[in-house]
């Protein structure tokens, strides 16, 4: 059968105007990160799946900061000065589908788990009863004084306590949605539950919010009553329970916001696992959504995988590591403790541990550094060593050049930073101050304790060291000057 997606028009009206007084916090409530991204990024990216003609943001408390976080092209964005209900929030966009002959999605933005098959399953259900009622699927148009009215997706849960319980028919009609202080005992004992994500007739949800009225102790608008309206006219909505509960979990303060991080990150760990990655201890492993990984990449645990992060076939991380928005290639080592972000590992080198790579620092094939070595802006050439106790900083340095324990690249002047050279097969002796700006040239020797601040040549040896004086006894005297001291 031909796939008519592209000839379903669709509007998507995303929810995203609450302040959430329960997280005591005064950044806007969608824009609290799940796993480095903010919530309503998950929904916008779930609503893509359906690849609606046009997204609409309902945003409120903070829109500039919402707005410039979402930075989406294309989407329109409409202001909801007060909060009066979930009804009033899709009044403030009816504009959008005033004279549209097509449909409209609803979802709130702190819904971030929803998934994108999950609301292809939705809009295919709506197809399938229109299909039903025999409209045409080709252009979906002529469905004016039909009776379905739009499908409501639904999820039982173990706990229902605080949501909207759900009244159908053996047709999986919606006859209403009880909220909890309303609900009767026998109502209460109902597990199915409103998720707030909604696919209506556009005609007619734009018929049924003019006559919404807010007869209730909050003065609100609720959407909710959108569905006795439609129902009194003998058009219906349709339940879709969908399996998993945890799609449709509302983040309303900071406890739910972990609860639902948590749950996201088992599901990547589970997507990586299920695609040959081995985790040890996983649920202590953090890994983001962005993070791209390779078959047979091991990683052990208490890991932090974050940002646009890739790690290449066969490579190793050991425990505690940290790796930001960096590039690892094969069969890379990177050791306990190590910490690299910002920068490129290539294949086969060995990090760590107790390393620190940063600051767009390129890490080239087979290269070692070392415990407790930093690396900062800086470019370490194939096979090239530096295994202790040093730092290099804003420097370029050629292949199998040897770095002594306790390098040290002086970079920085008081006012600008300055650029170290090391070409290919030096060697830099334990504990050079190499003052920048300076060259040291192939297979140059820096004697160990120099400070070298003049550029070497190629082949030569660089030593800079005080005469060295041997004073005889000095133990004894130094004991017979304290004894005096003390006696007199």
């Amino acid at each position: 059968m031909k796939d008519t997606a592209k000839d379903f028009p669709l509007i998507a009206i995303i929810l995203a105007a609450g302040k959430g007084t329960r997280f005591k916090s005064e950044k806007p409530k969608v824009l609290h990160k799940i796993l480095g991204k903010p919530m309503i990024w998950y929904v916008k990216y779930a609503v893509s799946w359906i690849k609606p003609d046009e997204i609409v943001f309902v945003v409120g408390h903070k829109k500039e900061e919402v707005i410039k976080e979402l930075n989406c092209d294309g989407c329109k964005f409409v202001y909801q000065e007060q909060q009066l209900g979930t009804g009033h929030a899709v009044l403030t966009a009816r504009e959008y589908f005033k004279d549209f002959d097509g449909y409209v999605l609803i979802i709130n933005g702190d819904t971030p788990l929803i998934g994108g098959e999950t609301l292809k399953n939705a809009r295919e259900y709506f197809k399938a009863l229109i299909r039903y009622e025999g409209a045409n699927l080709e252009t979906y148009k002529g469905y004016r004084n039909k009776s379905i009215a739009g499908v409501m997706i639904t999820a039982r849960v173990p706990n229902p306590y605080g949501y909207g319980r759900v009244i159908k028919d053996g047709s999986h009609r919606v006859i209403k949605i009880v909220e909890e202080k309303d609900a009767t005992p026998q109502e209460k004992n109902i597990n199915e539950v409103n998720s707030g994500i909604y696919l209506f007739y556009a005609p007619y949800l734009y018929n049924a919010l003019e006559k919404l009225e807010n007869n209730n102790a909050q003065k609100e608008y609720y959407l909710t009553d959108v569905i006795e309206i439609l129902r009194q006219e003998e058009k219906y909505i349709y339940a879709l329970e969908i399996p998993d509960y945890t799609e449709i979990l509302n983040v309303n303060d900071r406890l739910q916001l972990a609860g639902v991080e948590n749950i996201l990150k088992q599901r990547y760990i589970t997507f990586w696992a299920l695609n040959g990655i081995t985790f040890h201890q996983p649920e202590s492993t953090w890994i983001e959504f962005d993070v791209n990984l390779s078959r047979d990449v091991e990683i052990y645990q208490n890991c932090f995988l974050s940002g646009e992060t890739s790690i290449d076939e066969g490579t190793i991380i050991e425990p505690n590591c940290i790796i930001k928005n960096s590039k690892i290639g094969k069969n890379v080592k990177i050791l306990a403790n190590s910490y690299i972000e910002d920068s490129i590992i290539e294949d086969n080198a060995v990090i760590g541990p107790f390393a620190r790579i940063r600051n767009n620092a390129v890490i080239k094939e087979s290269a070692v550094i070392g415990n407790f070595v930093e690396v900062k802006n800086s470019i370490i050439g194939e096979r090239t060593n530096a295994r202790h106790l040093s730092y290099l900083g804003d420097a370029e340095i050629g292949k199998d050049v040897n770095i002594g324990a306790g390098t040290i690249t002086c970079n920085y002047d008081g006012f600008r930073k300055h650029k170290t050279i090391i070409k290919d097969r030096a060697f830099i002796g334990s504990d050079t101050m190499l003052v920048a700006p300076i060259v040291i040239g192939e297979e140059a020797v820096t004697g160990s304790g120099s400070v070298i601040t003049k550029d070497v040549p190629d082949k030569a040896l660089a030593i800079e060291r005080n005469q060295q004086k041997i004073i005889e006894n000095y133990a004894e005297k130094r004991k017979k000057k304290v004894m005096e001291n003390e006696g007199s």
